[in-house]
């Protein structure tokens, strides 16, 4: 009896020993390239995360209610990636340089399991099936999931005709109905680029050109929405003032980002998150070569935002990527660590942010001195 109970024993814990190897091992856990890779999902094993909220003009911690600011990045190939050890190593350097968002597709166009059938048509069952997805690693539903920061409807959504913003915004207030009556736990973008519509005034003058106000979005009034929690704003100096000087994007880009933080506070009283922030990385591309400065231009800008404890939330990047992701590239993608310039002005940005409103011991990153 004693042996067959030790026997049992030595049995459980060679069993345990072997899901460790085969879910952390390298090569055969979550992040191998190859196939055959075994993942058993561990829900007890996860960091205990709270959910971001909103509070008035800032995003807020649900458990304890002090403010978040943020310091991310776009990386929208992490779902494509021919292989999951990619996403991973990409997801391990946005650590490593205090980055907390990292923004990513969660849909595909067309084929088996696609969420947009067809132009303008979409998947319900899909739909709700990314909603009810149990993440594969610690088995959480993803509405459930406080890993998942937010829901963004779609990435900058325009149309040919300004006859058509009525269909926009309707859209708009019943996709973020609907997504709320699935998941109230997380937090709803529409994934504009910020443009002002065709009745804005004064604020036309914001905009990069005449241009951008007949796509059919407005940025107040797409943002204005009862179950749309926060506003997004993209910024491109380099693709929309082509021929200007730095001199001048340098001040584009400073009206672009005031104007918006102001509305956002004082109009909206919602955060505003600037989720794609991009400037051209080939100096044979760029005329004005040193798209840093437009990079520090918007950090500089939200982090004085930040210490008021005003709307002004955050940055994402556009785009980072890693060796083996050349497939993915675009002018604005960059590997950080090439651009060791670049790469410091992200880890400073990340420190700076800590230092206002950073947990003191958070074990996921220590800011260098």
């Amino acid at each position: 009896m004693w042996r067959g109970t030790r026997m049992y024993s030595l049995l459980g814990v060679l069993l345990l020993l072997a899901l460790a190897y085969l879910n952390w091992h390298p090569g055969h856990g979550p992040s191998a390239g190859g196939p055959g890779g075994f993942k058993l999902p561990m829900p007890w094993l996860q960091p205990r995360m709270s959910f971001v909220g909103r509070a008035g003009t800032h995003f807020v911690d649900t458990l304890t209610g002090a403010p978040i600011y943020i310091n991310g990045w776009n990386s929208y190939w992490l779902l494509s990636a021919r292989s999951p050890s990619l996403s991973v190593e990409m997801l391990r350097r946005g650590r490593r340089m205090g980055l907390t968002i990292c923004r990513t597709w969660a849909f595909s166009d067309g084929g088996p399991g696609a969420l947009q059938i067809s132009p303008g048509r979409f998947s319900e069952p899909v739909f709700q099936a990314i909603l009810t997805r149990r993440n594969t690693y610690s088995g959480i539903k993803y509405c459930d999931e406080p890993a998942i920061f937010a829901w963004e409807l779609m990435n900058e959504p325009r149309c040919v005709s300004n006859s058509s913003g009525p269909y926009i915004q309707s859209w708009i207030e019943e996709m973020a109905a609907y997504i709320k009556s699935l998941d109230r736990k997380h937090l709803i973008t529409v994934g504009t680029e910020g443009f002002y519509g065709p009745g804005r005034g004064e604020r036309l003058g914001v905009n990069p050109g005449d241009w951008a106000a007949s796509v059919c979005s407005d940025f107040i009034q797409n943002s204005a929405v009862k179950d749309i929690d926060f506003a997004s704003v993209h910024a491109y100096p380099d693709s929309w003032l082509p021929k200007a000087s730095m001199e001048e994007k340098v001040k584009y880009l400073s009206v672009w980002v005031d104007s918006h933080l102001n509305d956002s506070e004082y109009v909206l009283r919602k955060p505003v998150l600037f989720t794609e922030v991009g400037y051209l990385q080939h100096a044979e591309a760029n005329s004005t070569v040193d798209g840093d400065i437009l990079l520090k231009v918007v950090y500089d800008k939200l982090y004085d935002s930040a210490k008021k404890l005003q709307a002004g939330s955050g940055a994402l990047i556009w785009q980072l990527m890693v060796e083996g992701t050349q497939m993915y590239h675009d002018d604005f993608s960059m590997v950080a660590r090439d651009r060791p310039s670049t790469y410091k002005l992200m880890k400073e940005q990340s420190c700076r942010l800590q230092s206002l409103y950073g947990k003191e011991g958070d074990p996921t990153w220590k800011c260098s001195p």
